[in-house]
C-alpha cells in the first residue's frame, strides 16, 4: 500500500503486535500508558508519493463535487451509523493511541456520531439566496472550494478529524487528512468507515512534518484546515496565502467566578476540577486560569481541592479513571519543569505539584502567581490550574484578556449586566456563561481570535468554511 486512502483502508486491529505493511517507512504507534507497547503500525508517505496524493485529491474532487445534497446527506448518515456500529473498537483505539480515559473516549465517539448527523441535517437548509439589485436579479450560491488539506492533533483523534471530514463531505469537497503521528490509527479507521459509507474522496496520509509541509505548499489544495499549536499553525498559514484557511491554535482558557448561589459552589468546584484536569488537561479549552471574587475564594478553595482529590488517576482503560497518562514522557518532563519554575518564581502549590508516575501527572493547583508567569501566559496542555482572587469584575476581565490567546472563557455570574459586559469586551471566540470554558457544543461555531486562530468550525458554519460564494446576475429585461 502506498497511500493510506479511504479506498484502500489499512487492516484495523487493537492488539499490540505490528501490522504487516509491504512498504517503508513504517510508523509505530506506542501506547502512552507504558510508552512501550506497540498499538499498531502504518505507512508514512514519502516525498516520492506527494504527486500521487495531489493527483488523487484533484481527481476525487472532480468526481465528487457534483454529488447532489441528498446523496451527501445519505453518506453522512451512513458514516454516523458506521461509527456507531464500531463505537466500542473506536473508543478502545482512541484510549490505546492517546491515553485518554475510556469514558472520555466513549464521549468522543458519541460526539463524532452527532457531528455527522448534524451536517446531514444541515444539508436540508437551502443556502441559495435570490435578491433584487438595481433592476437585476441576483442568485448567490455556495460552491465547494476544492480539494481540502487538513492537519489534526493527537488529543481528539476521532472528533477533530470528523470536524474536518464531515463538512468536506457536506460541502462537496475532497479532503486529505494528515493526522498526528502519535494517533494516526483512529483516522485510518475512520477512512475505512467513510469508504464503506460511499465517500471515496478521503485520503488519510500519515507523514513526517517536513513531508506534510510540502503538502501545505501544493497549489492543488484550495483550503487548509489546521488544529494544533499556534507556532506551527501560523507558520504554515503564511505558506498558504492563496488558500482559504481555518486555524484552531489553542489557548490558556480563563474562568471568572464572580457570584454563585450558595448551593451551587460545590458544583462549580466540580466543573472546574474536571475542566482543568480530565485527560491530563490535554485540551485547548482546558481550564487553566481561574479568577475568583475574593469573598468567594476562601470558601471555594477547599471545595476545589477536594474535587481534585476525588479525581481518579491511573489506568485509562478502567471506566472510573479521569486522569490517565500524558501523551509522552517528554510531556510529563515539560509540565514538571513548568511547575518547578513556577515555584522558583514565587508560585505557591495549593494542591499536587508532583507526578503519579513517570508517565502520568497528578493534578496541580497554584496560587500567588503573577499574570506574566509562563504558567499563565503559555498554553500548559497539562493538569495545572492557577487560582487567584480579584476585587473588581472589570479588572478580572482585563486580566483574562491579557492573554495572547482568545479561544473561550467561562464566566459565572447571575448579573445580566456583567454577562453582557463579558460578552462585549472579552477577546475570545466563545463565552460560556455559568460554565467552564472547556464546554464545546459541536453544532455551534467554534474557534478563536488573536493567536488562537481564525475561521470557525462547527455544524452551523463548517460548510461555509469549505465553500466559496458564486453570484449569478441576470438582466431579465434584456431582449424585451
Amino acid at each position: 500500500m502506498i497511500v493510506m486512502s479511504a479506498e484502500q483502508p489499512a487492516p484495523i486491529q487493537l492488539a499490540s503486535q505490528e501490522w504487516q505493511q509491504p512498504t517503508l517507512p513504517v510508523l509505530k504507534v506506542v501506547y502512552p500508558g507504558d510508552a512501550v507497547t506497540v498499538v499498531g503500525c502504518c505507512h508514512m508517505i514519502t516525498d516520492a508519493e506527494l504527486t500521487m496524493v495531489a493527483e488523487k485529491a484533484e481527481q476525487t474532487f472532480l468526481a465528487y463535487k457534483q454529488t447532489p445534497h441528498h446523496e451527501r446527506a445519505a453518506i453522512l448518515e451512513r458514516l454516523a451509523a458506521g461509527i456507531q456500529q464500531h463505537a466500542e473498537n473506536l473508543a478502545k483505539l482512541i484510549t490505546l493511541e492517546c491515553g485518554k480515559p475510556i469514558k472520555l473516549s466513549n464521549d468522543e465517539v458519541n460526539r463524532a456520531i452527532e457531528v455527522c448527523r448534524g451536517y446531514a441535517n444541515q444539508l436540508a437548509v437551502n443556502e441559495n439566496r435570490v435578491v433584487q439589485v438595481q433592476g437585476r436579479e441576483a442568485t448567490i450560491r455556495p460552491f465547494p472550494v476544492g480539494p481540502v488539506l487538513a492537519i489534526t492533533p493527537y488529543n481528539f483523534p476521532l472528533n477533530l478529524v470528523v470536524h474536518k471530514v464531515a463538512p468536506a463531505i457536506a460541502a462537496g469537497c475532497s479532503i486529505t487528512v494528515k493526522p498526528s503521528s502519535k494517533t494516526p490509527l483512529t483516522a485510518l479507521y475512520l477512512g475505512r468507515l467513510a469508504a464503506e459509507a460511499g465517500y471515496n474522496a478521503l485520503q488519510v496520509v500519515p507523514a513526517e512534518s517536513a513531508v506534510a509541509e510540502k503538502l501545505v505548499k501544493m497549489p492543488v489544495f484550495k483550503k487548509f484546515s489546521f488544529t494544533g499549536s499556534d507556532s506551527v499553525g501560523w507558520r504554515l498559514a503564511q505558506q498558504s496565502a492563496t488558500k482559504k484557511i481555518t486555524l484552531e491554535c489553542g489557548g490558556n482558557a480563563a474562568c471568572i467566578i464572580n457570584d454563585v448561589p450558595d448551593n451551587k459552589l460545590k458544583t462549580v468546584a466540580r466543573r472546574l476540577a474536571h475542566g482543568a484536569f480530565d485527560y491530563s488537561g490535554q485540551s485547548c479549552i482546558a481550564v487553566q486560569r481561574v479568577l475568583v471574587k475574593k469573598d468567594l475564594l476562601e470558601e471555594l478553595t477547599p471545595l476545589l481541592i477536594q474535587e481534585a482529590r476525588n479525581l481518579v488517576v491511573g489506568n485509562p482503560l478502567l471506566p472510573e479513571t479521569d486522569i490517565g497518562p500524558m501523551i509522552t514522557p517528554e510531556d510529563v518532563f515539560r509540565v514538571r519543569n513548568l511547575i518547578k519554575n513556577t515555584i522558583n518564581t514565587g508560585g505557591n502549590v495549593v494542591y499536587g505539584g508532583n507526578t503519579y508516575n513517570a508517565l502520568t501527572m497528578n493534578p496541580t493547583i497554584f496560587n500567588r502567581t503573577a499574570p506574566a508567569m509562563a504558567i499563565n501566559t503559555d498554553e500548559v496542555f497539562g493538569p495545572v490550574m492557577t487560582l487567584e482572587g480579584y476585587d473588581d469584575f472589570d479588572a478580572a476581565l482585563a486580566t483574562a484578556n491579557t492573554s495572547r490567546y482568545g479561544l473561550q472563557v467561562g464566566v459565572y455570574t447571575q448579573d445580566w449586566q456583567k454577562t453582557q459586559r463579558a460578552y462585549d469586551v472579552m477577546d475570545v471566540g466563545g463565552v460560556m456563561l455559568n460554565d467552564v470554558p472547556t464546554t464545546r457544543l459541536d453544532v455551534l461555531p467554534y474557534g478563536g481570535v488573536k493567536a488562537s486562530g481564525l475561521g470557525r468550525e462547527g455544524v452551523m458554519t463548517g460548510i461555509a468554511e469549505m465553500s466559496v460564494l458564486k453570484t449569478l446576475v441576470m438582466d431579465r429585461t434584456f431582449g424585451q
